[in-house]
Formats: structure tokens, C-alpha cells, sequence
């Protein structure tokens, strides 16, 4: 593209954006951000750092679970193999 055309976009555009800062339609656009910013704040949000950090929280309590859920299972083989052979004695005097 040459020199010229861009400089006309730029104009173009320009004289584009300056007519809807001066129209009904830039009020408009304004009314409804400050009323959807309104109705935002009326709802129970939370910002995405907030939302982020809570994840990073349950991700941990996630995978501290799984691990002493891995030990449980672990102590309960043990319990029930100890249990097992202290009961095979018994059932050889029977």
C-alpha cells in the first residue's frame, strides 16, 4: 500500500470516530457500559485474580486428598494384612 492511501484510511477513520464521539450512538454506548457496570456490581462476582487464587487453593486441597487418600489405602493393606496373619494361626487349630 502507499503512502497515500494510508494516510486517507486514517483520515477517513478518524473523521469516522470524531462523528461518533459527537452522535446519540457514543451517549448510547456510555448509557449501557454504566448500566451494565451497574448491573455488575449488583451481582455476586468475583475478579479473575480471586477466581484464580481459589482455583490454585483447591487444585492443592485437590492433590492433598489424593495423597492421603494413597496413604489410607496404604495403612488400611497393612492393617488388613497384619489382621490376616495374625488370624491364619488361629485357623490352623480349628
Amino acid at each position: 500500500m502507499n503512502d497515500s492511501f494510508r494516510q486517507r484510511n486514517t483520515a477517513f477513520f478518524d473523521q469516522i470516530g470524531r462523528l461518533i464521539e459527537q452522535s446519540p450512538l457514543h451517549d448510547a454506548q456510555r448509557n449501557l457500559r454504566a448500566l451494565a457496570h451497574s448491573a455488575a456490581g449488583r451481582l455476586d462476582l468475583v475478579t479473575r485474580d480471586e477466581f484464580e487464587a481459589t482455583q490454585r487453593m483447591l487444585l492443592a486441597a485437590r492433590q492433598q486428598i489424593d495423597t492421603l487418600e494413597a496413604q489410607v489405602r496404604e495403612l488400611q493393606a497393612r492393617l488388613d494384612s497384619a489382621q490376616g496373619a495374625a488370624a491364619a494361626p488361629e485357623d490352623a487349630w480349628r
